[in-house]
């Protein structure tokens, strides 16, 4: 056996880091793996002697072992074995000879062997409670590997040992055993990653709140020795045992032990209330409680398993059945008056990228996109409340992101006793193609249409989008009647013909474009329009905005466009300027929108004749002709 086992108490800290071990792990990992935990098993349960004073009777060391024997790949369990047997040499090292050390390591690496060469090789827990399987661990762990390693200790041992008490062959071959038997199914759950799955997203809470339970009552039980509590530390197991699966319980178990073996060490708790004669009975008593939860939980536990699996077969015969009944291009879905789903097609899986049982009793929609939302419950209501069938186009964004269009149809399930809808049918078509196809040839009719009422040169709108803009501006302020005033600016660059002819068309092209980003960003409303109205000339409409307004629009851009001093040699300027034409009129059915246009090219030619790099106004024909406002 080695030296005494510190149990659970130290498990923990006995693989930190080793929650889950992978069949696909290095073999120098798992030899490392297999060095270290049996180390520090060894190392854990000569400090619970230590502590305790006397023969600790958990040994832990050859379980965890055996527990990660059983669950790594063929090809690697050896090795891992030659990493136990490493570790337990090195640990035995610690107080003790290198003769004794050898001795106790040699006992111990045949029981590893003898309970390995019995025990089913199993990846779950649940394996090693089939009938053949369990029979045949017990039989390696309880009858055999502790007698031949307690005989083999026995004999090597004596004699070598001075000042210390070896434990006699019975206390041996108990130990070993009940060790073996309760502590292997726990290694396994760790090896595997069991333990680690059960903080899984979907059952973390409540594994966690269970675990925490049952922490709770074995402190209550074991920190207190007034009451003879002990067996009240078996509820929480059994009611993990029926709400948690196989290594719930196993974890379960050695955090129940893990707390009585500190509160017993420490002189508390129920077991200090009967006359054991020692701390080494005390340890055997509380090992016996735990195979007897054991022998409690492990059966309702494999039941539920049992049960578990048997619900999988019907829900796949049921969805097999389905799959063959239904229309395998759509989504069939049931549900209750409210909308809430109570069954949906395997087909979600591919359409949705939703498993069709993490939708089950979701709100149907709340599965589309909150602008469809109130869209599909106003469905749903319609035909709960009578209509016989109701189609709705929703979106559904999948959970990589991407955007569907579902058609979805409403039907209701009539209760052939009332006549009346008992629960709801929907049908859901991926439509997305279709909308993707009707979205495209909207695209190009809009990219046709900016085509046609663009400027190619510089962006702006061209000449055929500014009348018709402005007539259809003018047509509906006229009929409003109202008192709203619609203004034009006409623009020319000044000498621009004498640019081209100095500068060239290349640099006169890129005069104009400049010039056209400058009156844009100098017409600031989103309902200003800019238009290239032909050549160098360029237009404006300002709607609800009066020749004050215009004015200052007007300046504004002959300001910026001066500012921006690009040269031209071939002006009086130096630089290049533009002149400008305002006028503003009312729209009124008698008058047409040619006529403000005429009035504001009139006012530009004014601005011409008057010098050029000027602004004038329609209405204003009488001012001073050389003020700039």
């Amino acid at each position: 056996m080695g030296k005494p086992s510190e149990g659970p108490v130290g498990e923990s800290q006995a693989f930190p880091g080793a929650a889950r071990l992978p069949r696909n792990l290095s073999t120098r990992t798992s030899v490392l793996l297999a060095f270290v935990v049996t180390m520090l098993a060894c190392m854990l349960s000569g400090a619970l002697k230590n502590m305790a004073g006397e023969i600790a009777a958990i040994w832990l060391a050859n379980a965890v072992l055996l527990g990660q024997m059983m669950v790594a790949a063929p090809r690697q369990r050896y090795w891992v074995l030659a990493g136990g047997i490493a570790g337990n040499v090195v640990a035995n090292l610690f107080g003790e000879t290198l003769a004794v050390s050898l001795s106790y390591s040699l006992a111990d690496t045949l029981e590893v062997l003898v309970a390995f060469s019995f025990a089913p090789r199993v990846s779950t827990v649940s394996e090693l409670l089939r009938p053949k399987a369990l029979v045949r661990f017990l039989s390696g762990s309880v009858a055999v590997a502790p007698v031949l390693s307690g005989l083999v200790a026995t004999a090597l041992l004596r004699g070598q040992l001075i000042g210390h008490l070896l434990p006699d062959l019975a206390n041996w071959i108990v130990s070993d055993a009940l060790s073996l038997v309760i502590f292997t199914p726990a290694a396994i759950v760790i090896w595997n990653g069991e333990a680690a799955d059960l903080l899984r997203a979907d059952r973390r809470l409540k594994n966690v709140g269970l675990l925490l339970l049952v922490c709770a009552v074995s402190t209550g039980v074991f920190a207190q020795s007034q009451f003879p509590l002990l067996y009240w530390a078996l509820l929480p197991i059994v009611l993990l045992a029926f709400q948690a699966d196989l290594a719930g319980v196993m974890m379960g178990l050695l955090l129940c032990l893990a707390i009585a073996v500190v509160c017993t060490m420490r002189g508390v708790g129920p077991l200090w209330m009967f006359p054991y004669p020692n701390m080494e009975a005390r340890i055997f008593s509380l090992q016996l409680f735990l195979l007897a939860a054991l022998s409690i939980a492990l059966p309702i536990s494999a039941t539920q398993v049992s049960r578990g699996l048997l619900v999988g077969l019907l829900r796949e015969g049921e969805r097999r059945y389905r799959i063959l009944a239904e229309n395998a291009t759509d989504i069939v879905m049931s549900m209750t008056l409210e909308g809430t789903l109570t069954y949906v097609s395997p087909r979600a899986q591919t359409v949705m990228r939703r498993n069709p049982d993490d939708v089950i009793g979701a709100y149907l929609p709340d599965l589309v996109i909150a602008d469809d939302r109130d869209a599909l419950a106003a469905a749903i209501e319609n035909v709960a409340i009578g209509a016989s069938e109701v189609s709705q186009v929703n979106r559904y964004r999948r959970p990589d992101g991407q955007i569907l269009w579902l058609e979805t149809y409403l039907r209701p399930v009539i209760d052939p006793f009332s006549g009346q809808p008992e629960a709801l049918t929907a049908t859901t078509r991926d439509i997305t193609a279709r909308k993707t196809a009707e979205q495209r040839l909207a695209d190009e009719r809009l990219e046709l249409q900016g085509l046609a009422f663009r400027d190619g040169l510089t962006g702006l709108y061209n000449r055929r989008y500014f009348d018709l803009e402005l007539e259809n501006q003018w047509t509906q302020l006229a009929q409003s009647g109202g008192s709203a005033v619609t203004a034009v600016v006409m623009i020319d660059i000044d000498a621009y013909k004498s640019y081209n002819d100095h500068y060239g068309h290349q640099r006169g092209d890129d005069c104009l474009r400049t010039i056209a980003q400058t009156i844009a960003l100098s017409a600031r409303r989103p309902t200003d329009i800019v238009a290239r109205y032909g050549g160098e000339e360029f237009a404006l409409i300002l709607r609800e905005t009066d020749s004050a307004g215009a004015l200052v629009v007007a300046e504004r851009i002959r300001q910026a466009v001066e500012g921006l001093q690009v040269p031209h040699h071939a002006s009086d300027m130096g630089v290049v300027t533009v002149s400008l034409g305002v006028a503003a009129r009312q729209p009124r059915p008698d008058f047409d929108a040619a006529s403000l246009v005429a009035a504001a090219d009139r006012a530009l030619y004014e601005a011409k004749r008057r010098g050029r790099n000027q602004t004038f106004v329609a209405e204003d024909a009488a001012a001073d002709p050389d003020s700039h406002t």
